[in-house]
Protein backbone atom coordinates (compact mmCIF):
# COMPACT_ATOMS: atom_id res chain seq x y z
CA UNK A 1 0.00 0.00 0.00
CA UNK A 2 2.47 2.31 0.49
CA UNK A 3 4.31 1.83 -2.51
CA UNK A 4 1.13 2.68 -4.50
CA UNK A 5 0.63 5.93 -2.79
CA UNK A 6 3.61 7.06 -3.44
CA UNK A 7 3.39 6.26 -6.77
CA UNK A 8 0.17 8.09 -6.72
CA UNK A 9 2.04 10.98 -4.97
CA UNK A 10 4.20 11.35 -7.52
CA UNK A 11 2.02 11.04 -10.02
CA UNK A 12 -0.17 13.69 -8.91
CA UNK A 13 2.81 16.47 -8.56
CA UNK A 14 4.21 15.26 -11.79
CA UNK A 15 0.40 16.19 -13.08
CA UNK A 16 0.06 19.58 -11.24
CA UNK A 17 3.55 20.48 -12.79
CA UNK A 18 2.55 19.49 -16.16
CA UNK A 19 -0.94 21.85 -16.26
CA UNK A 20 1.35 24.41 -14.83
CA UNK A 21 3.55 24.21 -17.71
CA UNK A 22 0.62 24.13 -20.20
CA UNK A 23 -0.73 27.27 -18.82
CA UNK A 24 2.33 28.83 -19.37
CA UNK A 25 3.37 27.90 -22.53
CA UNK A 26 -0.07 29.12 -23.59
CA UNK A 27 -0.04 32.31 -21.78
CA UNK A 28 -0.77 35.86 -23.45
CA UNK A 29 -1.44 39.26 -22.83
CA UNK A 30 -5.42 37.78 -22.02
CA UNK A 31 -3.72 35.91 -19.02
CA UNK A 32 -3.69 38.81 -16.84
CA UNK A 33 -7.43 38.51 -16.87
CA UNK A 34 -7.18 34.35 -15.94
CA UNK A 35 -8.16 33.95 -19.53
CA UNK A 36 -5.86 30.75 -20.09
CA UNK A 37 -5.72 28.10 -22.37
CA UNK A 38 -4.85 24.31 -21.16
CA UNK A 39 -4.69 22.67 -23.95
CA UNK A 40 -1.38 21.95 -26.49
CA UNK A 41 -2.19 19.37 -29.94
CA UNK A 42 1.61 17.65 -29.00
CA UNK A 43 2.98 16.55 -25.88
CA UNK A 44 5.42 18.53 -24.08
CA UNK A 45 8.86 17.75 -24.26
CA UNK A 46 10.56 16.18 -20.85
CA UNK A 47 11.72 18.18 -17.86
CA UNK A 48 14.15 21.42 -18.15
CA UNK A 49 17.80 21.62 -16.93
CA UNK A 50 17.98 25.49 -17.05
CA UNK A 51 15.40 28.53 -16.63
CA UNK A 52 17.31 31.37 -17.84
CA UNK A 53 15.28 34.69 -17.08
CA UNK A 54 15.93 37.22 -19.10
CA UNK A 55 15.03 39.90 -16.33
CA UNK A 56 12.93 42.00 -15.11
CA UNK A 57 11.01 39.71 -13.89
CA UNK A 58 7.55 42.16 -12.07
CA UNK A 59 7.25 41.28 -8.61
CA UNK A 60 4.93 42.57 -6.37
CA UNK A 61 6.66 43.46 -3.09
CA UNK A 62 7.03 45.91 -0.66
CA UNK A 63 10.13 47.94 -2.23
CA UNK A 64 8.54 46.94 -5.73
CA UNK A 65 4.55 48.55 -5.08
CA UNK A 66 4.23 49.49 -8.82
CA UNK A 67 4.01 45.90 -9.62
CA UNK A 68 0.95 45.11 -7.43
CA UNK A 69 -2.69 45.52 -7.46
CA UNK A 70 -4.44 48.76 -5.61
CA UNK A 71 -5.21 47.44 -3.01
CA UNK A 72 -2.54 45.60 -1.40
CA UNK A 73 -1.24 45.73 1.78
CA UNK A 74 1.99 44.69 3.71
CA UNK A 75 2.34 43.86 7.53
CA UNK A 76 4.18 45.96 10.10
CA UNK A 77 7.37 44.20 9.39
CA UNK A 78 7.38 44.92 5.46
CA UNK A 79 10.46 47.17 4.61
CA UNK A 80 8.96 49.87 2.42
CA UNK A 81 11.88 51.90 0.86
CA UNK A 82 15.58 51.59 1.83
CA UNK A 83 16.73 54.69 4.04
CA UNK A 84 20.26 56.68 5.00
CA UNK A 85 21.16 58.29 7.90
CA UNK A 86 22.19 61.86 6.97
CA UNK A 87 22.24 63.52 10.43
CA UNK A 88 25.55 65.07 11.17
CA UNK A 89 26.90 62.64 13.55
CA UNK A 90 25.72 59.59 11.12
CA UNK A 91 27.83 61.85 8.41
CA UNK A 92 30.64 61.91 10.66
CA UNK A 93 30.74 58.06 11.49
CA UNK A 94 31.14 57.55 7.88
CA UNK A 95 33.85 60.21 6.95
CA UNK A 96 36.14 58.61 9.74
CA UNK A 97 36.16 55.14 8.02
CA UNK A 98 38.74 54.46 6.35
CA UNK A 99 37.71 54.06 2.95
CA UNK A 100 36.21 57.82 2.64
CA UNK A 101 39.77 59.31 3.79
CA UNK A 102 40.53 59.90 0.19
CA UNK A 103 37.80 62.26 -0.10
CA UNK A 104 39.16 65.79 -0.40
CA UNK A 105 38.37 68.72 2.22
CA UNK A 106 35.95 70.27 0.09
CA UNK A 107 34.40 67.01 -0.70
CA UNK A 108 33.78 66.71 3.17
CA UNK A 109 32.78 69.66 3.81
CA UNK A 110 30.15 69.79 1.04
CA UNK A 111 29.02 66.35 2.28
CA UNK A 112 27.92 68.46 6.02
CA UNK A 113 26.57 71.16 3.87
CA UNK A 114 24.33 68.81 2.33
CA UNK A 115 23.16 67.24 5.73
CA UNK A 116 22.71 70.13 7.04
CA UNK A 117 20.59 71.88 4.70
CA UNK A 118 18.62 68.47 4.63
CA UNK A 119 17.88 68.44 8.23
CA UNK A 120 16.78 65.15 8.40
CA UNK A 121 17.85 62.59 9.89
CA UNK A 122 17.08 59.48 7.83
CA UNK A 123 16.49 59.92 4.17
CA UNK A 124 15.88 58.07 0.81
CA UNK A 125 18.34 57.65 -1.85
CA UNK A 126 16.50 60.63 -4.39
CA UNK A 127 16.69 62.81 -1.18
CA UNK A 128 20.02 62.23 -0.19
CA UNK A 129 21.43 62.65 -3.87
CA UNK A 130 18.83 65.60 -4.24
CA UNK A 131 20.34 67.20 -0.88
CA UNK A 132 23.88 66.94 -2.14
CA UNK A 133 23.15 68.09 -5.71
CA UNK A 134 22.12 71.59 -4.04
CA UNK A 135 25.49 71.94 -2.52
CA UNK A 136 27.72 70.87 -5.14
CA UNK A 137 25.97 69.27 -8.22
CA UNK A 138 28.85 67.01 -9.26
CA UNK A 139 30.36 66.11 -6.29
CA UNK A 140 28.58 62.40 -6.06
CA UNK A 141 29.63 61.81 -9.95
CA UNK A 142 33.41 62.51 -9.04
CA UNK A 143 33.47 59.89 -6.46
CA UNK A 144 35.07 56.48 -7.26
CA UNK A 145 33.00 53.51 -6.91
CA UNK A 146 34.44 52.80 -3.95
CA UNK A 147 34.13 56.23 -1.97
CA UNK A 148 30.34 56.45 -3.85
CA UNK A 149 29.02 52.59 -2.43
CA UNK A 150 30.78 53.39 1.01
CA UNK A 151 29.50 56.37 1.81
CA UNK A 152 25.55 54.83 0.92
CA UNK A 153 26.76 51.66 2.40
CA UNK A 154 28.08 53.37 5.98
CA UNK A 155 24.98 55.42 5.93
CA UNK A 156 22.59 52.95 5.38
CA UNK A 157 19.84 52.61 8.13
CA UNK A 158 18.81 49.42 10.35
CA UNK A 159 15.40 49.65 9.96
CA UNK A 160 13.56 47.62 12.80
CA UNK A 161 10.03 46.81 13.87
CA UNK A 162 8.22 47.63 16.88
CA UNK A 163 9.16 43.87 18.41
CA UNK A 164 12.76 44.55 17.61
CA UNK A 165 13.07 42.44 14.24
CA UNK A 166 14.43 43.75 11.12
CA UNK A 167 12.36 45.12 8.71
CA UNK A 168 12.70 42.95 5.59
CA UNK A 169 10.99 43.32 1.84
CA UNK A 170 8.16 41.46 1.68
CA UNK A 171 6.96 39.62 -1.47
CA UNK A 172 3.09 39.00 -2.68
CA UNK A 173 2.94 36.63 -5.80
CA UNK A 174 -0.81 36.56 -5.44
CA UNK A 175 -0.98 40.67 -6.13
CA UNK A 176 1.29 41.17 -8.54
CA UNK A 177 -0.36 42.46 -11.41
CA UNK A 178 0.97 40.57 -14.57
CA UNK A 179 1.19 36.73 -14.01
CA UNK A 180 3.84 36.15 -15.68
CA UNK A 181 6.76 36.52 -13.26
CA UNK A 182 4.91 34.49 -10.15
CA UNK A 183 4.13 31.89 -12.81
CA UNK A 184 7.83 31.82 -13.32
CA UNK A 185 8.90 31.16 -9.81
CA UNK A 186 5.83 28.68 -9.45
CA UNK A 187 7.41 26.26 -12.18
CA UNK A 188 10.87 26.50 -11.25
CA UNK A 189 9.46 25.01 -7.97
CA UNK A 190 7.84 22.50 -9.74
CA UNK A 191 10.89 21.05 -11.48
CA UNK A 192 12.99 21.35 -8.27
CA UNK A 193 9.81 19.44 -6.55
CA UNK A 194 10.15 17.09 -9.48
CA UNK A 195 13.94 16.45 -8.78
CA UNK A 196 13.44 15.55 -5.75
CA UNK A 197 11.25 13.09 -6.05
CA UNK A 198 13.23 10.90 -7.94
CA UNK A 199 14.66 9.75 -4.50
CA UNK A 200 11.96 10.83 -2.10
CA UNK A 201 8.53 10.28 -4.15
CA UNK A 202 6.57 11.00 -0.86
CA UNK A 203 8.68 14.91 -0.79
CA UNK A 204 6.32 17.60 -1.10
CA UNK A 205 8.61 20.90 -0.92
CA UNK A 206 11.88 21.17 -2.55
CA UNK A 207 14.77 22.60 -1.57
CA UNK A 208 15.84 25.73 -3.08
CA UNK A 209 19.21 27.76 -2.65
CA UNK A 210 19.58 31.02 -3.89
CA UNK A 211 23.01 32.51 -4.59
CA UNK A 212 22.81 36.52 -4.95
CA UNK A 213 26.42 37.24 -5.48
CA UNK A 214 25.78 39.26 -8.55
CA UNK A 215 24.65 41.92 -6.60
CA UNK A 216 27.49 44.46 -5.34
CA UNK A 217 25.20 44.16 -2.07
CA UNK A 218 24.47 40.31 -1.91
CA UNK A 219 22.42 40.74 1.35
CA UNK A 220 20.00 43.14 0.07
CA UNK A 221 17.83 41.00 -2.28
CA UNK A 222 17.62 37.43 0.44
CA UNK A 223 14.39 37.99 1.65
CA UNK A 224 12.71 39.25 -2.06
CA UNK A 225 14.18 35.67 -2.76
CA UNK A 226 13.56 33.89 0.05
CA UNK A 227 9.74 34.87 0.39
CA UNK A 228 9.05 34.85 -3.49
CA UNK A 229 9.98 30.99 -3.78
CA UNK A 230 8.80 30.14 -0.19
CA UNK A 231 5.33 31.51 -1.68
CA UNK A 232 5.91 29.20 -4.97
CA UNK A 233 6.11 25.94 -2.44
CA UNK A 234 9.42 25.72 -1.56
CA UNK A 235 11.78 25.41 1.12
CA UNK A 236 14.71 27.51 0.70
CA UNK A 237 18.15 28.55 2.13
CA UNK A 238 20.90 31.01 0.91
CA UNK A 239 23.94 30.35 0.14
CA UNK A 240 26.51 33.06 0.40
CA UNK A 241 28.96 32.51 -1.87
CA UNK A 242 30.73 35.18 -3.43
CA UNK A 243 33.72 36.87 -4.35
CA UNK A 244 34.60 37.40 -1.02
CA UNK A 245 34.01 33.61 0.13
CA UNK A 246 35.92 32.27 -2.74
CA UNK A 247 38.88 33.94 -1.42
CA UNK A 248 38.56 33.32 2.58
CA UNK A 249 38.19 29.62 1.97
CA UNK A 250 41.10 29.81 -0.83
CA UNK A 251 43.30 32.11 1.51
CA UNK A 252 42.12 30.66 4.59
CA UNK A 253 41.35 34.18 5.41
CA UNK A 254 37.96 33.84 6.95
CA UNK A 255 38.80 36.52 9.35
CA UNK A 256 39.35 38.84 6.77
CA UNK A 257 35.99 38.64 5.71
CA UNK A 258 34.68 41.98 6.00
CA UNK A 259 37.91 43.51 4.33
CA UNK A 260 36.86 40.56 1.47
CA UNK A 261 34.33 42.18 0.57
CA UNK A 262 35.15 45.63 0.70
CA UNK A 263 37.97 44.94 -1.93
CA UNK A 264 36.43 42.23 -4.13
CA UNK A 265 32.46 42.76 -3.76
CA UNK A 266 32.48 46.20 -3.30
CA UNK A 267 30.19 46.60 -0.04
CA UNK A 268 30.40 47.60 3.38
CA UNK A 269 29.66 47.78 6.73
CA UNK A 270 27.44 44.76 6.30
CA UNK A 271 27.55 43.32 9.52
CA UNK A 272 26.11 45.62 11.17
CA UNK A 273 23.43 45.26 8.64
CA UNK A 274 22.76 41.87 8.54
CA UNK A 275 24.66 40.61 11.37
CA UNK A 276 23.07 36.98 10.85
CA UNK A 277 24.23 36.13 7.14
CA UNK A 278 27.27 38.12 7.67
CA UNK A 279 27.42 35.31 10.80
CA UNK A 280 26.46 32.04 8.39
CA UNK A 281 29.10 32.98 5.56
CA UNK A 282 31.97 33.47 8.35
CA UNK A 283 30.81 29.77 9.62
CA UNK A 284 30.86 28.20 6.07
CA UNK A 285 34.22 30.37 5.36
CA UNK A 286 35.41 28.31 8.38
CA UNK A 287 34.14 25.01 7.70
CA UNK A 288 33.53 24.48 3.75
CA UNK A 289 32.45 21.27 3.16
CA UNK A 290 29.21 21.99 5.02
CA UNK A 291 28.84 24.51 2.41
CA UNK A 292 29.32 21.54 -0.53
CA UNK A 293 26.66 19.38 1.65
CA UNK A 294 23.96 22.21 1.22
CA UNK A 295 25.12 22.60 -2.59
CA UNK A 296 24.67 18.38 -2.86
CA UNK A 297 21.29 18.73 -0.76
CA UNK A 298 19.22 20.89 -3.38
CA UNK A 299 16.97 20.49 -5.50
CA UNK A 300 17.13 23.78 -7.28
CA UNK A 301 19.51 26.56 -7.64
CA UNK A 302 18.78 30.46 -8.14
CA UNK A 303 21.35 32.68 -8.84
CA UNK A 304 20.11 36.41 -8.98
CA UNK A 305 20.89 39.41 -11.31
CA UNK A 306 22.68 42.39 -11.18
CA UNK A 307 26.50 41.99 -12.89
CA UNK A 308 27.55 38.68 -14.37
CA UNK A 309 31.37 39.30 -13.52
CA UNK A 310 30.52 39.13 -9.92
CA UNK A 311 28.32 36.10 -10.48
CA UNK A 312 31.17 34.48 -11.91
CA UNK A 313 33.73 35.21 -8.94
CA UNK A 314 31.39 33.19 -6.40
CA UNK A 315 32.07 30.20 -8.32
CA UNK A 316 35.41 30.62 -9.24
CA UNK A 317 39.02 30.38 -7.27
CA UNK A 318 40.96 33.45 -6.78
CA UNK A 319 43.26 32.33 -9.58
CA UNK A 320 40.09 32.05 -11.93
CA UNK A 321 39.73 28.20 -11.94
CA UNK A 322 36.35 26.34 -11.13
CA UNK A 323 36.21 25.91 -7.69
CA UNK A 324 34.57 22.90 -6.27
CA UNK A 325 31.52 24.62 -5.41
CA UNK A 326 31.07 25.02 -9.03
CA UNK A 327 32.21 21.30 -9.51
CA UNK A 328 29.35 19.90 -7.49
CA UNK A 329 26.45 21.37 -9.21
CA UNK A 330 27.82 20.75 -12.54
CA UNK A 331 28.24 17.13 -11.56
CA UNK A 332 24.67 16.92 -10.27
CA UNK A 333 23.27 19.23 -13.02
CA UNK A 334 24.69 16.37 -15.64
CA UNK A 335 22.90 13.37 -13.60
CA UNK A 336 19.99 15.47 -13.67
CA UNK A 337 19.72 15.85 -9.76
CA UNK A 338 18.82 19.27 -10.22
CA UNK A 339 17.41 22.19 -11.80
CA UNK A 340 19.31 25.88 -12.25
CA UNK A 341 17.86 28.77 -12.95
CA UNK A 342 19.00 32.39 -13.05
CA UNK A 343 17.66 35.81 -13.81
CA UNK A 344 19.70 38.87 -16.09
CA UNK A 345 23.39 38.45 -14.92
CA UNK A 346 22.18 34.86 -13.37
CA UNK A 347 21.13 33.98 -17.16
CA UNK A 348 24.24 35.69 -19.18
CA UNK A 349 26.74 34.11 -16.90
CA UNK A 350 25.32 30.50 -17.71
CA UNK A 351 27.48 30.60 -20.69
CA UNK A 352 30.10 28.66 -21.89
CA UNK A 353 32.57 30.80 -24.22
CA UNK A 354 32.58 34.68 -24.59
CA UNK A 355 30.48 35.81 -21.88
CA UNK A 356 29.20 39.22 -22.70
CA UNK A 357 29.61 42.07 -19.59
CA UNK A 358 28.56 45.13 -20.75
CA UNK A 359 27.80 47.36 -24.44
CA UNK A 360 24.69 48.53 -26.00
CA UNK A 361 24.08 48.10 -29.88
CA UNK A 362 25.17 51.70 -30.55
CA UNK A 363 28.31 51.12 -28.95
CA UNK A 364 29.15 47.91 -30.96
CA UNK A 365 28.54 49.84 -33.81
CA UNK A 366 30.82 52.59 -32.83
CA UNK A 367 33.70 50.95 -30.59
CA UNK A 368 33.47 47.44 -31.75
CA UNK A 369 33.26 44.53 -29.39
CA UNK A 370 36.72 43.97 -26.78
CA UNK A 371 38.14 41.05 -25.00
CA UNK A 372 38.23 43.05 -21.78
CA UNK A 373 37.05 43.69 -18.62
CA UNK A 374 34.13 46.49 -18.65
CA UNK A 375 33.75 49.79 -17.39
CA UNK A 376 32.17 50.48 -14.29
CA UNK A 377 28.35 50.93 -14.99
CA UNK A 378 27.93 54.29 -12.94
CA UNK A 379 29.97 55.41 -16.61
CA UNK A 380 27.38 55.37 -18.91
CA UNK A 381 25.87 57.84 -16.65
CA UNK A 382 28.46 59.83 -15.77
CA UNK A 383 30.77 59.76 -19.06
CA UNK A 384 33.60 58.88 -16.91
CA UNK A 385 37.04 58.85 -18.03
CA UNK A 386 38.61 55.25 -18.90
CA UNK A 387 40.35 53.39 -21.81
CA UNK A 388 37.24 51.44 -22.60
CA UNK A 389 34.00 53.61 -23.74
CA UNK A 390 31.20 53.33 -21.45
CA UNK A 391 28.93 51.68 -24.20
CA UNK A 392 31.36 49.23 -25.95
CA UNK A 393 30.28 45.90 -25.90
CA UNK A 394 32.68 43.50 -23.83
CA UNK A 395 33.15 40.18 -23.26
CA UNK A 396 34.91 37.65 -20.96
CA UNK A 397 36.61 35.26 -24.30
CA UNK A 398 36.65 32.47 -21.34
CA UNK A 399 33.01 32.33 -20.45
CA UNK A 400 31.45 31.68 -17.82
CA UNK A 401 29.89 29.00 -15.61
CA UNK A 402 29.58 26.95 -18.46
CA UNK A 403 26.16 25.40 -17.58
CA UNK A 404 24.85 26.52 -21.30
CA UNK A 405 26.70 24.87 -23.64
CA UNK A 406 25.27 26.29 -27.07
CA UNK A 407 26.11 29.60 -27.18
CA UNK A 408 25.69 33.41 -25.92
CA UNK A 409 23.39 34.16 -23.55
CA UNK A 410 22.29 37.38 -23.48
CA UNK A 411 19.00 39.40 -21.52
CA UNK A 412 16.86 42.20 -21.59
CA UNK A 413 16.87 41.73 -25.17
CA UNK A 414 14.27 43.19 -27.36
CA UNK A 415 13.46 46.24 -24.58
CA UNK A 416 17.12 47.16 -24.91
CA UNK A 417 17.56 46.67 -28.46
CA UNK A 418 19.91 44.44 -28.38
CA UNK A 419 20.07 42.44 -31.66
CA UNK A 420 22.79 44.04 -33.16
CA UNK A 421 25.66 43.82 -30.13
CA UNK A 422 24.27 39.90 -29.96
CA UNK A 423 24.80 39.70 -33.81
CA UNK A 424 28.05 41.21 -33.70
CA UNK A 425 29.72 39.49 -30.83
CA UNK A 426 28.22 36.25 -31.95
CA UNK A 427 29.72 36.61 -35.39
CA UNK A 428 33.45 38.24 -33.91
CA UNK A 429 33.96 35.35 -32.03
CA UNK A 430 33.03 32.26 -33.96
CA UNK A 431 30.41 31.62 -32.06
CA UNK A 432 27.83 28.80 -32.83
CA UNK A 433 24.91 30.56 -32.16
CA UNK A 434 23.32 33.44 -29.82
CA UNK A 435 20.68 33.29 -27.57
CA UNK A 436 18.72 36.68 -26.05
CA UNK A 437 15.84 36.60 -23.79
CA UNK A 438 13.56 39.39 -22.74
CA UNK A 439 12.24 40.53 -19.59
CA UNK A 440 9.77 38.37 -17.78
CA UNK A 441 10.21 35.68 -20.21
CA UNK A 442 12.01 32.40 -19.68
CA UNK A 443 13.98 30.08 -21.75
CA UNK A 444 13.87 26.45 -20.67
CA UNK A 445 16.66 23.96 -21.73
CA UNK A 446 17.29 20.20 -21.58
CA UNK A 447 20.46 20.13 -22.00
CA UNK A 448 20.42 16.10 -23.25
CA UNK A 449 17.89 16.16 -25.69
CA UNK A 450 19.22 19.89 -26.78
CA UNK A 451 15.45 20.77 -26.77
CA UNK A 452 14.03 24.45 -26.27
CA UNK A 453 10.73 25.94 -25.49
CA UNK A 454 9.67 29.37 -23.83
CA UNK A 455 7.28 30.89 -21.24
CA UNK A 456 5.89 34.47 -20.23
CA UNK A 457 5.18 37.60 -21.56
CA UNK A 458 7.24 37.94 -24.60
CA UNK A 459 9.91 36.07 -26.37
CA UNK A 460 13.90 34.68 -27.34
CA UNK A 461 15.86 36.02 -30.05
CA UNK A 462 17.78 33.32 -31.72
CA UNK A 463 21.23 33.68 -34.09
CA UNK A 464 22.86 31.83 -36.01
CA UNK A 465 24.99 30.64 -39.13
CA UNK A 466 26.79 34.24 -38.25
CA UNK A 467 29.80 35.94 -40.03
CA UNK A 468 32.21 38.63 -39.52
CA UNK A 469 34.64 39.84 -42.67
CA UNK A 470 35.56 42.37 -44.64
CA UNK A 471 35.03 43.82 -48.24
CA UNK A 472 37.76 44.82 -50.55
CA UNK A 473 37.85 48.39 -49.38
CA UNK A 474 38.49 47.05 -45.33
CA UNK A 475 35.05 47.78 -44.61
CA UNK A 476 33.31 45.26 -41.77
CA UNK A 477 30.54 43.18 -43.15
CA UNK A 478 28.64 40.97 -40.33
CA UNK A 479 26.10 38.01 -41.26
CA UNK A 480 23.50 35.98 -39.35
CA UNK A 481 19.86 34.24 -39.31
CA UNK A 482 17.72 35.35 -36.93
CA UNK A 483 14.58 33.47 -35.39
CA UNK A 484 12.27 34.82 -32.40
CA UNK A 485 10.06 32.49 -30.88
CA UNK A 486 7.40 33.80 -28.13
CA UNK A 487 5.30 32.00 -24.76
CA UNK A 488 4.69 28.49 -26.10
CA UNK A 489 7.06 28.15 -28.97
CA UNK A 490 9.60 24.89 -28.69
CA UNK A 491 12.78 23.98 -30.89
CA UNK A 492 15.57 21.43 -31.13
CA UNK A 493 19.17 22.47 -31.52
CA UNK A 494 20.56 20.25 -34.19
CA UNK A 495 23.99 18.78 -34.86
CA UNK A 496 25.02 22.03 -36.91
CA UNK A 497 24.42 24.19 -33.96
CA UNK A 498 20.62 25.60 -36.03
CA UNK A 499 17.43 25.59 -34.92
CA UNK A 500 15.34 22.46 -35.95
CA UNK A 501 11.57 21.48 -35.53
CA UNK A 502 10.85 24.93 -34.77
CA UNK A 503 6.99 25.05 -33.72
CA UNK A 504 5.22 28.28 -32.95
CA UNK A 505 2.34 28.66 -30.48
CA UNK A 506 -0.78 30.31 -31.83
CA UNK A 507 -0.15 33.61 -29.91
CA UNK A 508 -2.39 36.65 -31.49
CA UNK A 509 -1.42 39.68 -30.83
CA UNK A 510 -3.73 42.53 -30.35
CA UNK A 511 -3.66 46.04 -32.15
CA UNK A 512 -2.82 47.79 -29.26
CA UNK A 513 0.14 45.90 -28.56
CA UNK A 514 1.34 45.57 -31.80
CA UNK A 515 1.50 49.58 -31.61
CA UNK A 516 3.82 49.21 -28.80
CA UNK A 517 6.44 46.75 -30.21
CA UNK A 518 9.73 47.79 -29.99
CA UNK A 519 11.45 49.47 -33.33
CA UNK A 520 13.31 46.11 -34.07
CA UNK A 521 10.12 43.88 -34.25
CA UNK A 522 8.01 46.90 -36.48
CA UNK A 523 10.92 46.25 -38.82
CA UNK A 524 10.74 42.30 -38.81
CA UNK A 525 7.05 42.99 -39.53
CA UNK A 526 7.57 45.76 -42.19
CA UNK A 527 10.67 43.33 -44.01
CA UNK A 528 7.91 40.05 -44.10
CA UNK A 529 4.97 42.25 -45.57
CA UNK A 530 7.46 44.19 -48.26
CA UNK A 531 10.32 40.91 -48.73
CA UNK A 532 13.16 43.51 -47.72
CA UNK A 533 13.51 45.69 -45.74
CA UNK A 534 16.90 48.45 -45.02
CA UNK A 535 17.24 50.55 -42.31
CA UNK A 536 20.09 53.59 -41.70
CA UNK A 537 21.65 52.86 -38.22
CA UNK A 538 24.13 55.55 -36.70
CA UNK A 539 27.54 56.53 -38.33
CA UNK A 540 26.57 55.07 -41.49
CA UNK A 541 25.65 51.87 -40.76
CA UNK A 542 23.45 49.73 -42.82
CA UNK A 543 21.03 47.22 -41.58
CA UNK A 544 19.44 44.81 -43.99
CA UNK A 545 16.30 42.34 -43.11
CA UNK A 546 15.80 39.45 -45.88
CA UNK A 547 12.99 36.76 -45.30
CA UNK A 548 14.19 33.54 -46.02
CA UNK A 549 11.02 32.24 -47.20
CA UNK A 550 7.21 33.45 -46.91
CA UNK A 551 6.79 29.99 -44.22
CA UNK A 552 9.34 31.98 -42.06
CA UNK A 553 6.96 35.31 -41.97
CA UNK A 554 3.76 33.35 -41.96
CA UNK A 555 3.38 33.64 -38.05
CA UNK A 556 3.95 37.64 -38.16
CA UNK A 557 1.29 37.71 -41.28
CA UNK A 558 -1.26 36.57 -39.23
CA UNK A 559 -0.33 39.43 -36.42
CA UNK A 560 1.68 36.95 -34.63
CA UNK A 561 5.20 37.81 -33.45
CA UNK A 562 6.94 34.98 -33.88
CA UNK A 563 9.05 34.33 -36.78
CA UNK A 564 12.07 32.11 -38.14
CA UNK A 565 14.69 32.32 -41.19
CA UNK A 566 15.45 36.16 -41.11
CA UNK A 567 18.61 36.94 -42.63
CA UNK A 568 20.74 39.72 -41.19
CA UNK A 569 23.23 42.12 -43.08
CA UNK A 570 25.28 45.18 -41.03
CA UNK A 571 27.96 47.05 -43.29
CA UNK A 572 29.35 50.17 -43.47
CA UNK A 573 27.19 52.07 -46.65
CA UNK A 574 29.07 53.37 -49.81
CA UNK A 575 30.40 56.76 -49.83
Amino acid sequence: MKIISRIKLFIFFSTLAFCLLLQLLSVDNVWANQDVSSKLEKPLSPGFDLMLVGGGLKTCSSLSPHSCVDSITFSANAKLSIQYHFSLDWLERALSDASLQTLSSNQTNNLRKASRKAAKSSVNLNQLKHAVYQVDKHLLDELTDQQYYALLDLLEQEQHSIDGSPLQEQVRLDATTKPYGPAIYRLFTLQALLKKQQKNPDATRPLIGIVTASARDPFESISFYTSAFEQAGADVIWLPLDAALQAGIHHNQCDKLPMLRQQLQGNFDKARLYPDHTQLQQRLCESPEKLYELLESIDGLFLNGGDQSLTLTAWLTPDKKPSKALAVIKNRLVNKQIVIGGTSAGTAVMTAANMITGGTSDGAIQHGVLSAKPPSERCEMNQCDGDIPPTAVTYRAEGGLGLFPFGIMDTHFSERDRQIRLLMLTASTDSEMGFGVDENTALLVNIADKHLSVIGEHGVWVIEQTQARKDDNGKSIFKGVSHYLTSGSQADIDNKQRLANIEFANRVVSVNMAANYPAYQQWIVQACREGRLSRKLIDDVELILLPSSTTGCQSVLNNQQSYQGIKLLLQQQDD
